[in-house]
Parts: C-alpha cells; structure tokens; sequence
C-alpha cells in the first residue's frame, strides 16, 4: 500500500492558478485570430507576389529613319538650238467696221381695263370700324386675269387702319371682275391699281 501525501493549501492554489491563467491565454488568442479578416491575409499574400514579380523590361525605341537619298547633280547637258521667228505684221487699226443695227421694235401695249356697266359691288364695312370711327383711303394694287377676275393683289397704300385694308382687298378678290386689258382684239393679264374710300357718312345714307 502506497503512502501519498496530500498537497499542501499553496501547491493547490498554485495548480488553480496555473490552469485559469492557460485558459486566459487560450481565449486570448482565439480573440485574436478571429479579429482578423481571412481575406486581408489572402490579399497580403498577393500584394507580396506581385511585389516579387520583376518588371518588365522597357520596349527598345524604333531605330532612326534612314537619311533621305539626295542623288548626285547630272552631268552637264547643253542647251538645245533656239530658233527665232519674225513676228507677223500688226493688223491695220485704222480699218473701219460698218455693222447695220436691228430697229428696236417695241412691244404694243396694253390698253386699261375698264369697270362695268354694272359696276362694282362695295366692300363691306367691318362693323368694329364703324363703332371706332375708322375712316380712310386703300389703295389697291390687283392682277386682272385674261377674263378681267381679279386674281391676286395687295395693299399699295394704307388707310391707317388695317381692318379696312383687309376688308378691300379681300372683297375684291372675291368680287370684282373688271373688263380685261387688251392688246388689239386680244385679251391679256394686267395689274392695275384702283383706290376706295372708307366713309362712315356712306354707309349710313345706304
């Protein structure tokens, strides 16, 4: 029977001691490798090859173009034989040239239209003039087809108030037919000017 003699209170607290202060250190370092991000050290690893890996070497610059050939100057060469020719008289400047001119023939012209028997219809007066008390003169600039209808034409002199210019021009477009000008028997196209007067006093006598 063997004797073994108990542990005194120190060796006991010593042996306690011993296996909290392992354990810290064990907890210690799991702490300390699980603060670190597996990646940054697989990213070590590869910024340290990289840095390894030499550079490569620099690209050699092309070689200098060659000089551009200048060819030697030709052997002399003589002149060719130049041969001198009399120049030919000078024309007479003092011949006169007779040339007979074509007589200039004007073209007839066209005689005027003339206004119907049955005359030519008044534009209407725009009833905002009348209540503004616009009055005035329109001069009228028309293109007479060869049937004396009045095709186109436009305003050749303002009476002040564009209502007014508007209400002529557009009713004789639409209205009036003059007699044609003529050239001899013939009927032809024409403008022709013809001037109306806005009076407030007319319209009221109608």
């Amino acid at each position: 029977m063997s004797y073994k003699p108990e542990k005194s209170a120190v060796e006991k607290a010593s042996g306690v001691i011993t296996v909290v202060v392992f354990h810290l250190v064990v907890i210690y370092a799991l702490m300390v490798g699980l603060n670190h991000d597996p990646m940054d050290i697989v990213k070590q690893q590869i910024d340290a090859k990289i840095i390894e890996e030499e550079a490569p070497p620099p690209e050699e610059a092309p070689p200098p173009p060659p000089p551009e050939f200048v060819p030697p100057p030709p052997d002399f060469v003589p002149p060719p034989d130049i041969e001198f020719t009399a120049e030919a008289a000078p024309a007479n400047t003092n011949a006169i040239t007779v040339t007979k001119q074509a007589p200039v023939v004007e073209a007839p012209k066209a005689t005027p239209p003339r206004i119907p028997k049955k005359g030519l219809s008044r534009p209407p007066y725009p009833s905002s003039s009348l209540r503004l008390g616009e009055e005035g003169l329109v001069g009228l600039s028309l293109y007479l087809g060869e049937n004396g209808k009045v095709q186109e034409g436009k305003v050749a002199v303002s009476s002040g108030f564009e209502r007014l210019d508007e209400a002529a021009l557009k009713h004789a477009i639409r209205s009036w037919r003059f007699e044609p000008c003529m050239i001899g028997d013939k009927p032809t196209a024409c403008w022709y000017r013809m001037n109306f007067r806005f009076k407030i006093s007319d319209e009221k006598g109608r």
